[in-house]
C-alpha cells in the first residue's frame, strides 16, 4: 500500500471519532449562526411621482419597481405600488407647511424588506405607468444602503417620472371611412398619475400643446392643431375632404413649463 493510501485511510478514521464529528458540525452551525446574526432587515419604501403632478397610483397596473445590487447584477426584490395618486395640496404644495413629507398614509408606495449582512450599492428601477404602454417610461437610481438603516424618511426612495398620458380617443384603429367625408381627431391627454388636464385645475389646458401629424400613403406629414374641448376633456380638431388612402396619425403633446410630451398613434382607412 502506498504511503497516500495510508494517510487517506488514516484521515477518514479520524474523521469517524465522534469527538471530532461533533467538533466539525458545531464548527458550521457556528459559522451559519454567525452569518444570521450578521444579517439585519432592512426597510425600503419606494414611490414615483409624475413630474409636476401626483403619485403614480392604482391597484392593478401601476408602477413595477425592481431593487438590484449595482455591483453583482443580484435581483433583491420586485413589485408593483399600491396605493392612491396621494393629496393634491399637499403635494403641490411640496409637503405641509414645515415638512418635507408629501406622501399621506395611502399614497401609492412599494416596500421591501431585505436582510443585508454588509453595505450594498443598490439600483432601483420604475417602469410605468403599466396601465398606459404608450406612455410607460423607465427611470433608475442608484445608492449605497447600509444594514439596518431603513430608508423610510420623508417620501422614501422618490423617483420623478417625466411624461404625458394621450389616449386616442378618435379615429379608432383601421377605422373605415367614405372617400369625400371629414374624420374627428380627438385625443384625451392626463399628467403621468391620470390627474386631469382642464380649464381652471392645477394642470391647465392652456399649458399643453397638443398637435396632429397625419400622413397619407407615407407623403409628407400635414401638421393640425388640437384645441380643448372643456365637456369632453379632450383635445379635438376635424380633417375634411378626404382623398382614398391609408391614413396614419401622430398626436404629439407638450407641457413647456414641465417640459413633459407623450405621444400615441393610431391609423384609418379611406375608400
Amino acid at each position: 500500500m502506498t504511503f497516500a493510501a495510508k494517510s487517506n485511510i488514516a484521515w477518514e478514521r479520524y474523521m469517524m471519532k465522534p469527538g471530532v464529528r461533533v467538533v466539525l458540525a458545531a464548527a458550521m452551525l457556528s459559522s451559519e449562526f454567525s452569518q444570521a446574526i450578521r444579517a439585519e432587515p432592512t426597510i425600503i419604501e419606494a414611490r414615483t411621482i409624475a413630474r409636476g403632478a401626483k403619485f403614480l397610483g392604482g391597484f392593478q397596473a401601476p408602477v413595477r419597481i425592481t431593487l438590484t445590487d449595482a455591483d453583482t447584477g443580484e435581483v433583491l426584490a420586485r413589485g408593483q405600488t399600491q396605493g392612491t395618486t396621494g393629496d393634491t395640496q399637499r403635494i403641490m404644495g411640496r409637503g405641509a407647511a414645515g415638512e418635507q413629507r408629501m406622501a399621506t398614509e395611502d399614497s401609492a408606495v412599494f416596500r421591501a424588506i431585505l436582510d443585508l449582512d454588509r453595505p450594498r450599492r443598490i439600483t432601483i428601477s420604475a417602469s410605468g405607468p403599466l396601465s398606459q404602454p404608450q406612455a410607460a417610461t423607465t427611470v433608475t437610481s442608484t445608492q449605497w444602503i447600509l444594514p439596518g438603516r431603513d430608508l423610510t424618511a420623508g417620501d422614501g426612495w422618490l423617483l420623478e417620472m417625466p411624461g404625458l398620458i394621450v389616449d386616442v380617443a378618435a379615429p379608432t384603429a383601421y377605422q373605415q371611412v367614405k372617400a369625400g367625408t371629414s374624420i374627428g381627431l380627438r385625443a384625451g391627454v392626463t399628467m403621468l398619475c391620470g390627474c386631469p388636464i382642464s380649464q381652471e385645475g392645477p394642470w391647465r389646458a392652456a399649458d399643453t400643446e397638443v398637435e396632429a401629424y397625419v400622413t397619407r400613403d407615407g407623403a409628407a406629414p400635414q401638421r393640425i392643431s388640437l384645441t380643448f374641448d372643456p365637456e369632453a376633456s379632450e383635445f379635438v380638431a376635424g380633417i375634411s375632404d378626404l382623398r382614398p388612402g391609408l391614413y396614419e396619425v401622430e398626436f404629439r403633446a407638450w407641457v413647456q413649463s414641465s417640459n413633459n410630451t407623450g405621444v400615441a398613434r393610431t391609423a384609418f382607412f379611406v375608400r
